[in-house]
């Protein structure tokens, strides 16, 4: 039974096969929601789709179907963000909030998700009545799983804390156990395999996502949850003007950190992040955890949202306070400046969803009407209470500040790649209009068959992938010293401090050295490469499309004014987010002092530590040198090839189009046609290039 396989149980809410879809109905909601800053992006989308279908209406049916791929790859465009937070700050209640859905997610398990789940708003399905869609592990990833208690448990067997390692040792073998209970025979048959529904609903949800009731073997809640990988669920809202994902995450205080590595990849997957902070604890250690996984994106990518303030006696006092103290973690862990933090409360914005802002308890009614004279005091006359609360509570802040974001990263990049790719065809079509024209007045002489074509895009094919794979291989070896001295400059550090420490205070004294300067050196390093590689792919890029707007003139014998190929837009590269997963250094837990408690002597101390933090750190290096600039690699040379592919088939197509006289051309089109044709295809240029810019 192969991956993608629709696997059926006998569990009464599995029904065989794919079901009827079942919309989930609306909320009862109190005020029109409208959020600019997402409705800013499905303008623009419309404003250029409108352009390219004028372009559609002008072409020849080749042509046609060039700009008909282009429009396309516009309409798959489905900005992302990711949700990131410790377990009770109330991730869930603010994403059913954000989608406008009250209740969708399940909140009142505590906690509930345990694995990544992905929102796919007013984005088509991938099959014909599928709202939901559930992957399990496979057999090896199962494995790698609950092998010795995932992360905590690597962490617990290098630091030699044998009774740590016990005890995660008996839980993961009572959680497989418990997995295994829960779904008898069917367990090995279902790893690799996916679930399918045609319709979205609190007890499919609570099957496959929630924590199971540990006392209760073979409860229906949590039933595949240990297996489950992933959930996808697509949902329609037309108050969302846009195509939308939204990721949920397991909490960070995972009890083995088991899915840690799952949270990071979903982080890494979306352009935007959210981090979820709670209002009503200070900053904990969790909290550090999620700083470290945001501290190497930039700023723009990243929303803090404070919730809970509804829990605050007097929020327009205490806020300030926690702002500040909020700031002043950041600065000291190294995060990126600048970045937005909005406060507010997922339980107001759900309750004027659902139209309960009168069933509020008395507390948080009255720090709503605290926070909202504070905050909106200019609209306290204007406004209506469920306005009131409703922007009290912080969601309208932080969609428009996502659309913004998502406005000026993902969505703009696809335009702009997209506009370069129509603009391209269109200069092309110019440049064949411009020969039949001179071609009509026997001004052109034909200088270029097409084989005599082939053999020189062949010379500039290979001219360019191979200097592009020369100048990345050499900042790639420049990379890969730069971050092994880094790493040793880092260890020597490190190892000269607990001696200097033994020194001092002797053996019995636990001493700590923070990875934050290891983090920063090997991401100053990756920065260093990153921009160098842009560089050399820019300059790639350039002379590749110098070099074939050269050999248009060339095949053509003309020069046609303005004319100039657009180069390719290199794809995002997301960030090394593997450089704050959790590392022994991170953690003051009492593993760490039992390591500390088992050596006796200066020297064992200074090589078992030594060995300690590289085997830590080296997956994490490893994966800098690898999988981040093997991912740029990959993406430089697939834009490269891309592009040639795409210069190929519009010369080839354009020497063949060529072909066809003048005199054919207006009666295919008709005289005042041909020429109200290229009217319209230089102010189609004219409106490209500002996308394309």
């Amino acid at each position: 039974m192969g991956l993608g396989a629709v696997v059926q149980d006998d569990d009464p809410v599995a029904e065989p096969g794919v079901p009827e879809v079942q919309e989930t109905p609306a909320p009862a909601v109190a005020l029109t929601r409208s959020f600019p800053g997402l409705g800013r992006i499905a303008e623009t989308i419309t404003r250029f789709e409108d352009v390219l279908r004028d372009f559609v209406t002008m072409s020849d049916a080749d042509t046609s179907k060039k700009v008909t791929r282009i429009q396309q790859q516009v309409r798959e465009v489905e900005p992302s963000v990711t949700v990131i937070g410790q377990i009770k700050a109330g991730k869930t209640s603010l994403i059913n909030a954000m989608i406008g859905a009250p209740g969708l997610l399940p909140t009142d398990v505590n906690p509930w998700t345990s694995v990544v789940t992905s929102l796919h708003i007013n984005t088509p399905t991938p099959e014909l009545n599928v709202r939901a869609k559930f992957k399990f592990f496979d057999h090896a990833e199962w494995d790698k799983l609950i092998s010795n208690g995932g992360r905590i448990g690597q962490l617990a067997a290098r630091a030699g804390a044998d009774d740590e390692l016990e005890k995660l040792r008996l839980q993961v073998v009572a959680m497989r156990e418990k997995a295994q209970a829960r779904l008898g025979r069917k367990f090995e048959l279902l790893l690799g395999t996916e679930h399918r529904y045609g319709t979205v609903d609190d007890a499919l949800l609570r099957r496959y996502v929630c924590v199971g009731d540990e006392d209760a073997v073979g409860a229906d809640q949590g039933r595949f949850t240990d297996i489950t990988k992933s959930a996808d669920l697509y949902i329609e809202r037309d108050d969302i003007p846009v195509m939308l994902c939204v990721r949920d995450t397991p909490g960070v205080n995972d009890t083995f950190m088991m899915r840690e590595q799952i949270t990071i990849n979903a982080v890494r997957d979306s352009r935007s992040c959210i981090v979820v902070l709670s209002a009503h604890q200070a900053l904990t250690t969790m909290d550090m955890a999620l700083i470290r996984l945001i501290a190497h994106r930039q700023s723009r990518e990243i929303i803090i949202f404070v919730n809970r303030i509804d829990e605050l006696p007097d929020p327009a006092n205490q806020v300030p306070e926690i702002h500040r103290a909020i700031l002043e973690t950041l600065e000291k862990n190294n995060a990126p400046q600048d970045i937005d933090i909005i406060y507010g409360s997922a339980h107001w914005a759900n309750a004027v969803l659902e139209g309960k802002i009168d069933e509020m308890t008395d507390d948080s009614t009255e720090s709503a009407i605290n926070w909202t004279r504070a905050a909106f005091a200019d609209k306290m006359d204007e406004w209506s209470a469920e306005q009131l609360v409703w922007h009290a509570s912080g969601v309208p802040a932080l969609l428009d500040a996502l659309g913004q974001r998502m406005y000026e990263g993902p969505v703009h990049e696809a335009l702009q790649k997209s506009a370069r790719q129509a603009l391209n065809l269109a200069q092309s079509l110019d440049v064949v209009d411009q020969v039949r024209i001179l071609e009509s007045d026997g001004q052109l002489n034909r200088t270029m068959t097409p084989e005599q074509l082939d053999t020189e895009l062949r010379k500039i094919e290979a001219a360019a992938v191979e200097k592009l794979t020369v100048l990345t291989d050499s900042a790639c070896k420049d990379f890969t010293n730069r971050i092994d001295q880094s790493y040793e400059r880092f260890l020597d550090r490190a190892t000269n401090s607990l001696i200097e420490h033994l020194q001092t205070n002797g053996e019995d004294a636990t001493w700590h050295y923070s990875p934050l300067g290891l983090r920063m050196l090997l991401s100053s390093s990756y920065q260093v490469v990153l921009k160098k590689m842009h560089g050399i792919a820019a300059e790639v890029n350039n002379e590749t499309a110098v070099r074939i707007a050269e050999l248009y003139g060339r095949t053509f014998s003309i020069t046609v004014e303005g004319f100039k190929i657009e180069t390719p837009v290199v794809s995002y590269i997301p960030p090394p987010i593997n450089l704050g997963q959790t590392i022994a250094l991170d953690l003051q837990v009492s593993w760490w002092k039992g390591w500390w408690q088992r050596r006796r002597g200066y020297k064992a101390f200074a090589q078992d530590f030594n060995k300690l933090i590289r085997a830590e750190t080296d997956p994490i290096i490893n994966d800098l040198k690898t999988i981040q600039i093997g991912l740029f690699r990959e993406r430089t040379q697939h834009t490269l090839r891309d592009f040639l592919q795409e210069q190929r088939e519009l010369l080839t197509s354009a020497l063949a189009s060529s072909e066809i006289s003048m005199e054919e051309m207006k009666e295919l089109f008709g005289v005042n046609a041909w020429e109200d044709r290229q009217e319209c295809l230089a102010s189609i240029m004219d409106e490209l290039g500002v996308y394309a810019d």
